[in-house]
């Protein structure tokens, strides 16, 4: 619900980059993941035996960073019931010599569930942007459902069928979906690994392609605040400003508070310094130049920023209240191939920051 709550609310702004009609796309995935409940205390769970290792969803919200690699094969067709493909990835991941692709086949009567809350005329959004310790003038924008045109209704519709399927492994209808890691297989990667060398991909049935990183593509480092004290309880009526620890080789910013007032009122906050619906959710994995175009429209933050503030109240009366940042690193791609490769990298930090339903504090 959720999500498809944040799809609505991004309606009519940023859509992350899809592949041509006919050409078969291969990502490589790189991500740091941090997770907190502002005021609750990280658990020691002391040595873990050896060889035991916590997924990397798990180890996030535990307080402990964990990386984690996804591979992502798009193909057009329904691959055959003969088809294989696998990576032979650099000897420092330390995940092998060889990674076995599982391949999604969408089924014909597969859907994505539309979402429409026409059942409440009354559902509204407050959209609050920039960094300020009080509302800028001429805040919030109040978008209500009742208010809006069918033509409009029908934009935010399909941005939330869109973000759906971006969530799953159905991409598109009549797709094969080739995916790492799989069912039996663990996303976290070690904290000694490294991203740098050569990935081979095989397959018998949309073509090989061999994509490099370089030294300078390697996992981003987590996203540290050294304000506020996560241990502690915020005073959400209260002005927040964050601090977080530079991010090297980072290549742009972005932050955005989530939060629910009962089931008819989301509120939405971004570090953008301008209003944009791209701002305001996760954008993904995104290709270097878009980051560094947001970056000089201000829609992200710069790459040595280190602070933000969020306006006093704007969450004093909500449920629950959730912030995402997210650092945009370097990549790697290949202009010309089949399957055509990319390799991008991103930090993420994700604080579950209260609310009135929401309470960790001892």
């Amino acid at each position: 619900m959720i999500g498809q709550l944040c799809a609505l609310a991004l309606a009519g702004g940023f859509a992350p980059s899809t592949v041509n009609d006919d050409q078969a796309f291969f990502a490589i995935l790189a991500e740091t993941k941090y997770a907190r409940m502002v005021g609750m205390e990280v658990p020691d769970l002391g040595d873990l035996p050896p060889g035991f290792k916590l997924p990397a969803e798990v180890m996030q919200w535990i307080g402990k960073p964990a990386r984690s690699l996804a591979f992502r094969l798009w193909s057009q067709g329904i691959a055959p019931d003969t088809a294989t493909a696998w990576v032979a990835p650099p000897a420092g991941l330390k995940q092998g010599e060889r990674l076995n692709l599982d391949l999604y086949r969408p089924k014909a009567a597969e859907k994505i569930r539309d979402f429409d809350p026409d059942s409440d005329p009354n559902f509204t959004i407050k959209y609050y942007w920039g960094s300020s310790e009080t509302v800028k003038e001429g805040q919030p924008k109040i978008v209500k459902w009742s208010g809006l045109s069918e033509d409009e209704k029908e934009v935010y519709r399909q941005q939330a069928r869109e973000s759906q399927r971006q969530g799953s492994y159905y991409y598109k209808p009549n797709w094969t979906t080739g995916h790492w890691p799989t069912k039996s297989q663990s996303e976290a990667i070690d904290d000694s690994a490294s991203l740098v060398g050569k990935y081979a991909l095989t397959t018998n049935y949309t073509g090989n392609v061999e994509i490099e990183a370089p030294p300078n593509v390697e996992f981003l480092n987590a996203i540290e605040m050294s304000s506020p004290k996560l241990d502690k309880k915020l005073d959400l009526k209260k002005a927040i400003k964050f601090e977080w620890k530079s991010i090297p080789n980072v290549l742009g910013q972005n932050a955005t508070i989530f939060g629910m007032e009962g089931k008819s009122t989301m509120i939405l906050w971004s570090s953008s310094e301008v209003f944009s619906g791209a701002a305001f959710g996760d954008t993904g994995f995104m290709q270097m130049a878009d980051v560094r175009d947001f970056v000089s429209k201000t829609i992200f933050m710069a790459p040595d920023r280190t602070s933000v503030a969020v306006p006093a109240g704007i969450f004093k009366d909500a449920d629950m209240a959730m912030m995402t940042m997210a650092g945009y690193g370097p990549g790697a791609a290949l202009d010309k191939a089949q399957p055509l490769p990319r390799i991008q990298t991103k930090t993420t930090l994700q604080l579950m920051l209260g609310g009135k339903k929401v309470d960790f504090a001892p």
